[in-house]
């Protein structure tokens, strides 16, 4: 009985080793499926090391190429443009580089690095569509970024953004009517974020400075100059509002703007401790007696002897006529100087050329003496004019055989060129100018300062020369073939911009008066 039941259980043992042995053997194979799987991207791993660009890791070679294609569409704005396309690319790209940093099968990397080149292939398709699509609303995106409008408007922009993303999310999509809609929205929110931007740039500063003297109370202390500072700054704001892209006039406003802002932060520091010794009855005259030591100093640099017994004012206007008078001086001795070096150089050639001659030297002489003699009626002609004009009426210079009269009290209406009656007296001073000097020909040129765009200035500085030259031909009865006029606009400018005092002395009009010396030496 025994030997029966062994005998049967025999193959029933048997058959389980059989599964038994099966079942591992089928773990084996499927683990080694597993590892041959992975077996390219090792293969390709050691490939790479035995290859020649060494220091290049695996991924770097896989991955590389796209990465830097999706940088490169990044920097074309692709993204912005065709933000789902390239949405679809990223995300591929970033599923294959998780695969693989996974062990995945190089199958599956394969696969979405393909993907990710694919999408973003339609991506920049998309874009350039969209570029010539939603021309006018990109460009105006690219002025908002040109005036930094993200750091200097954050939020105009962000909301800008938002309105062009969803245009051109729309535009993808095959919405172009919706995108058109959005896109003319965006525009609007990208001129005003931009608008923001350039009176951030350019007004920050003289802001910050108002809103530091409004936190100290400024106003109580020294109300004119923080009012003027107000001023200068609400004038620069309407100026950009008039025309954002030409800066120079808002730029130097709003400088101004801050220098008065720290100008009153400076009285306000000067006058607050004074008015906590308003019981000393001292403080005051202690306050104007410490301006005079520096105008003392200076006036006795000038020789000249200051008075405040009337104020400052007179000692002032002193000293300003004495610089004006020096710089004259100075002018005509450098002139003089140049003078006398070509005459010594031209009389010692004649004197060489005469020894070197025995005839005709008593004649030779004589023209050369009436040379000089109509150099120094030349320099005397030129000291009477001189002193003809004030210095705020005009200024006179010679150059060579060049006289030029700058007349900087000649006015004309704001924008105009016409010459009005107040500029008569100016005019005849002209007049016996002109007269005491043999005249060959006249150019007259017109200047302005660097205010205003470059063509208008241009167009404003020869219709001014123009109505100047017609009223010497019309009031003086001068020959109109000896007289031309040119306008220069602001490129010859004769001090800084920088000041309303340089900006008023590039405003002129210069007479530049060729001498007929043949005649003067008669």
């Amino acid at each position: 009985m025994s030997s029966m039941v062994r005998a049967n259980c025999a193959p029933d043992s048997q058959a389980k080793g059989d599964r038994s042995i099966f079942a591992r053997w089928k773990m084996d194979l499927s683990s080694l499926v597993r590892r041959l799987a992975a077996f390219p991207v090792a293969l390709a791993a050691l490939l790479l090391l035995a290859s020649p660009a060494m220091a290049q890791t695996p991924k770097d070679a896989l991955f590389g190429e796209q990465r830097s294609a999706l940088e490169a569409a990044r920097t074309a704005f692709v993204d912005t443009l065709a933000p789902r396309a390239f949405g679809q690319a990223l995300t591929a790209y970033q599923t294959a580089e998780k695969d693989f940093d996974r062990g995945r099968d190089a199958g599956r990397v394969n696969a979405q690095l393909a993907a990710s080149r694919q999408a973003l292939q339609a991506a920049t398709t998309a874009a350039t569509s969209a570029r010539a699509k939603l021309a006018t609303a990109l460009k105006t995106r690219e002025d908002a970024v040109a005036a930094d409008a993200a750091r200097n408007a954050p939020e105009g922009w962000a909301r800008a953004s938002e309105r062009f993303a969803d245009a051109a999310a729309r535009l993808e999509r095959g919405d172009e009517q919706g995108a058109q809609k959005r896109a003319a929205e965006a525009e609007v929110l990208l001129r005003d974020a931009e608008l923001l931007a350039i009176k951030g740039g350019l007004l920050g500063d003289s802001r910050a400075l108002i809103a530091k003297a409004d936190l100290a109370k400024v106003a109580d202390l020294a109300p004119r100059t923080l009012d003027e500072a107000k001023r200068l700054l609400a004038q620069a704001d309407q100026e950009i509002n008039r025309n954002r892209y030409d800066v120079a006039v808002p730029r130097d406003l709003a400088e101004q703007s801050a220098y008065q802002a720290r100008h009153a932060l400076y009285l306000a520091g000067l006058i607050g401790p004074l008015l906590e010794r308003k019981k000393d009855q001292h403080v005051l005259e202690e306050l104007l007696l410490g301006l005079e030591p520096p105008l003392e100093r200076l006036a006795a640099a000038m020789d000249l002897q200051a008075r405040f017994d009337a104020g400052v004012q007179q000692p002032l206007d002193d000293m300003l006529k004495t610089v004006q008078a020096r710089r004259q001086e100075l002018a005509r001795l450098k002139q003089e100087a140049e003078d006398r070096e070509g005459e010594i150089t031209a009389l010692n050639s004649e004197v060489k050329r005469l020894e070197d001659r025995l005839g005709g030297v008593s004649q030779e002489r004589v023209a050369l003496q009436r040379r000089v003699d109509s150099q120094a009626r030349l320099r005397a002609n030129l000291t009477t004019v001189e002193t003809t004009f004030q210095p705020e009426e005009a200024r006179v210079s010679r150059t060579g055989d060049d006289v030029t009269i700058s007349l900087l009290g000649i006015s004309f209406p704001v924008g105009k060129s016409n010459i009005d009656a107040s500029n008569e007296p100016l005019m005849g001073k002209v007049r016996d100018s002109l007269a005491l000097f043999p005249v060959t020909s006249i150019v007259v040129e017109g200047h302005t300062d660097s205010q205003g765009s470059d063509s208008a200035n241009l167009i404003l500085s020869q219709d001014r020369a123009d109505a100047v030259k017609q009223y010497l031909v019309t009031s003086f009865g001068i020959d109109q073939e000896k007289i031309t006029s040119i306008g220069y606009g602001e490129t010859r400018p004769v001090a800084s911009n920088d000041t309303a005092d340089g900006r008023s002395r590039n405003r002129r009009i210069d007479l530049v008066i060729r001498i007929d010396q043949a005649q003067a030496a008669q």
